[in-house]
């Protein structure tokens, strides 16, 4: 059981999660406290327990700004996620739980609040627990969300490579994955009508049967361009588009508007000014 306490856990030092997360429990806190009245105590009875409802959620969003990001900021080697553990992860939230208890107790003493004097150390380890509770179980659910997230993504790239390695043989197969491996183009060489830029992404357009269609892909141009640099019926016509040479149908217009026509595309591709002489070589060899 104790051996249990050595396991890893994960500490988020992440300064904008960490102070989203403080904001949240601390509002939350003293909605729940205002809404519910634990113990009987009524906070909105006078405007001086209203201002003790503030002081408790103030109380608590400065211990939880000082343990999650002062003093990691002083000590980083102590708190490094790689070598926190289950116990001192307990460890570190009995001593928040002690810093609230006390800066409750003393709030109750300094606003009289009279509901609260008796077995005042017990009510405010009673409320201390709550936002100690919320705070951890937001970090839990964040670190829940991380790992499935890992696990889709290690899932993606792992079908990545096995379509890669699958389809690695087909000299006229291509297959163009995303900067994240989330998105993947995969087909024959000779479908491909047109690849052209859209701000971070790449759209793909090709052949289906006797349909077109787009895929979208993050990932830029250029890196595209690289990759296709052993296929020559792929060629940069303008500085956003890459287009198939055999899917062209004519070039129409005169330099500098100069377009290429594909069967079936709703749009022209333009061919900028430098390029325009040798795609007119390219496809009157044709």
């Amino acid at each position: 059981m104790f051996e249990n306490l050595n396991q890893p856990y994960p500490f988020h030092n992440n300064f904008k999660h960490n102070l989203r997360t403080i904001s949240f429990v601390s509002m939350g806190f003293m909605l729940v406290v205002l809404y519910f009245q634990p113990f009987g105590i009524n906070f909105l009875a006078s405007p001086r327990n209203g201002y003790f409802v503030l002081i408790m959620g103030l109380i608590s969003a400065a211990t939880f700004f000082l343990s999650t990001l002062i003093i990691p900021g002083f000590f980083p080697k102590l708190f490094e996620s790689s070598r926190w553990t289950i116990r001192k992860e307990l460890i570190w939230n009995t001593c928040m739980f002690v810093v609230l208890v006390a800066g409750f107790a003393l709030g109750a003493m300094i606003f009289k609040i009279n509901s609260f004097q008796s077995l005042s150390l017990f009510r405010s380890g009673a409320l201390a627990l709550l936002p100690i509770i919320l705070f951890n179980l937001l970090n839990y659910n964040t670190s829940l969300k991380t790992k499935v997230v890992q696990m889709i993504d290690s899932g993606r790239h792992w079908l990545a490579e096995e379509r890669k390695g699958a389809h690695n043989t087909g000299k006229d197969d291509v297959i163009l994955s995303s900067e994240n491996g989330k998105e993947i183009y995969e087909g024959g060489i000779d479908n491909i009508i047109v690849i052209q830029s859209a701000s971070n992404y790449v759209e793909i357009y090709y052949r289906d049967g006797l349909n077109i269609r787009k895929q979208l892909i993050r990932q830029t141009l250029s890196t595209v361009e690289k990759l296709m640099a052993s296929e020559p019926n792929i060629q940069k016509c303008h500085r956003c588009a890459l287009v198939n040479i055999d899917q062209v149908k004519k070039l129409s217009g005169s330099s500098p508007n100069v377009t290429i026509e594909i069967d079936g595309l709703d749009f022209r591709i333009p061919v900028s000014r430098q390029r325009t002489s040798y795609f007119r070589k390219l496809i009157g060899s044709r």
